[in-house]
């Protein structure tokens, strides 16, 4: 059996001698999970309100992460077993500070730490209650696009890092176009994936059968590869389901984590050096041929590199006019949405009014009171129910941007192939897109100057009838005025995200035609180091194959 340190050691001297920045993340996470000890991480992964945290909560037996209508911050939050209730923040800057498990809301929430203003790398959580799964530790993802921390590069560069993972679908949604690729993107860096249906409440037994069919048919339709597959409620009448979960799952991990974890790193592994071959194999076919050759493919990725700086100019002034039309668009769609909550509002203020048998400016604190519960709690639900239309703008951008880069990537292989004789291996491009959680509702309010002047002498009963007309009128402005500023609140979100989706494209664009000019300037002199680097890696690659199979018999 290959020493998977010493395939580790040849990989990193292979990306540095290449520049082939993109594979140091998965270096890094190969040998963290080499020197991991006796723990593996358990990664949960799902869209926003997939039941991620829930699920978490039920297994740990306690309500430790928050669950509401706004997403989680852009934070890892693990949780093991501990002798004691403990949770401890670790900062971007490398501090970490203990707190009381009460206050894990403050840094791993969106609307306690808004943007990760906080600047949280992290949240351990010890819990007497995990002791039968240790030492397993659960890693709690943020909700997704396909976002794994608040920063889309941070989120590719974590990714690698996943040991087992778990992915959180709600049942009755099953399997979106995000999902299949979000199980992609794991199967490069992990064998051992599940996939839970959660809020299997929500479905009968016979619907249940139907949509694990469905599951199955997604799967064979587009790899023939399916994950295991669980129905999972944290509701008591389908306790059998997480036992079941449980037993089949969670204790047998914990049981076998060392052959587990061995699996996984040598997964990882054989992934980097299937990577690493095809680096060094372009980069031989550089060394070796003729230099009218290799002038011929330098003049076409520089015309690669002056073709999507256009292309990027031009998508760039699309996005920004998807935003800047994106306001209008939210606000005409909103509009019958806008009337029917105006119409509700007042008539609850309506049914209020009797309540309230107090003075004039008593009155009126009462009502904004009451105004500002009501509509933060309205407006929230507007907010989750509108994410697919707040996000409009953000998912154009992404499908384009990844149109563009399958593109690219399909000419860069022709490329090569023309000018080296060399086929590269197809690859998907994807784009890891964060959905941003809802804005933080402030809810303000336009008051009458007359109604604070005159609201000490005057007796409420003899302008009752006024004062509440008037309070029906500005509880409508206050609808329009708010749905207003929350759809703004989304722009100013989505125009963010777009810029990372952006960022994100660039960065791809630029570390891909970096290695492979890098890769021309190898002289014949180094083609003995890349033949003797190409044959060490095959000899890898038969190794493993050869442990695979005698592993599986």
């Amino acid at each position: 059996m290959m020493q998977d340190d010493a395939v580790l050691d040849r990989i990193g001297a292979l990306a540095d001698d290449l520049k082939l920045a993109n594979l140091r993340p998965q270096i890094s996470a190969c040998r963290s999970l080499l020197h991991n000890g006796d723990s593996l991480d358990v990664a949960v992964f799902g869209r926003f309100k997939s039941g991620k945290s829930s699920l978490l909560n039920h297994i740990a037996g306690r309500d430790v992460l928050p669950i509401g209508v706004v997403p989680l911050t852009a934070v890892i939050t693990r949780l093991r077993y501990g002798k004691m209730v403990r949770a401890e923040v670790r900062f971007l800057d490398g501090r970490a500070r203990e707190i009381p498990i009460g206050e894990v809301d403050l840094y791993v929430s969106e609307r306690e730490n808004p943007d990760n203003k906080r600047r949280v790398a992290a949240v351990d959580i010890e819990l007497p209650s995990l002791e039968r799964f240790d030492p397993l530790r659960f890693v709690d993802t943020p909700g997704l696009g396909s976002a794994f921390a608040h920063n889309t590069a941070a989120a590719l560069q974590w990714l690698p890092n996943v040991g087992a993972a778990l992915v959180a679908v709600s049942a009755d949604a099953p399997l979106s176009e995000r999902d299949l690729a979000l199980l992609a993107d794991l199967r490069r860096h992990t064998p051992s994936i599940i996939l839970l249906l959660t809020k299997a409440d929500l479905l009968n037994s016979a619907q249940r059968v139907e949509v694990r069919s469905f599951v199955n048919e997604q799967f064979h339709r587009q790899d023939g590869h399916p994950p295991a597959v669980y129905f999972y409620s944290v509701m008591p009448a389908l306790t059998e389901l997480s036992v079941k979960f449980e037993q089949e799952i969670l204790l047998p991990m914990r049981r076998d984590r060392g052959e587990t974890s061995k699996h996984i790193l040598r997964h990882k592994v054989n992934s980097l050096v299937s990577q690493a071959l095809d680096y060094a194999r372009v980069a031989l076919a550089a060394a070796t041929q003729v230099e009218s050759a290799r002038v011929e493919l330098r003049n076409r990725l520089a015309a690669e590199r002056q073709q999507f700086e256009l292309l990027r100019a031009e998508l760039g002034g699309l996005a920004r006019q998807w935003i800047a039309n994106s306001l209008d668009g939210y606000l005409v769609a909103l509009g019958s949405t806008e009337q029917e909550l105006e119409a509700r509002t007042a008539a609850k203020l309506r049914a209020q009014f009797p309540n309230w048998r107090v003075r004039l400016p008593e009155f009126l604190r009462l009502w904004r009171e009451w105004l500002q519960e009501y509509l933060l709690r309205e407006l929230a639900d507007v907010s989750r129910k509108e994410t697919v239309l707040f996000c409009a703008p953000l998912q154009m951008t992404q499908d384009h941007l990844v149109r563009a880069l399958q593109a690219f990537h399909d000419r860069l292989v022709g490329h090569v192939q023309a000018a080296l004789g060399l086929g590269l291996p197809p690859y998907k491009v994807t784009l890891a897109m964060r959905t941003p959680g809802a804005p933080p509702i402030e809810i303000g309010f336009a008051f009458d100057a007359t109604f604070e002047i005159v609201a000490p002498v005057l007796p409420l009963a003899l302008i009752r009838p006024l004062i509440e007309r008037s309070l029906c009128r500005k509880t409508r402005y206050e609808v329009e005025k708010n749905i207003s500023r929350l759809a703004s609140a989304w722009r100013d979100s989505v125009a963010a995200e777009v810029e990372a989706l952006i960022q994100q494209a660039e960065e791809y664009v630029g570390n891909e035609l970096t290695t492979l000019e890098h890769s021309l300037i190898q002289a014949p002199s180094s083609a003995p180091r890349l033949i003797d680097a190409i044959t060490y890696l095959d000899s890898c690659r038969v190794s493993f194959d050869n442990d695979s199979n005698g592993t599986d018999s």
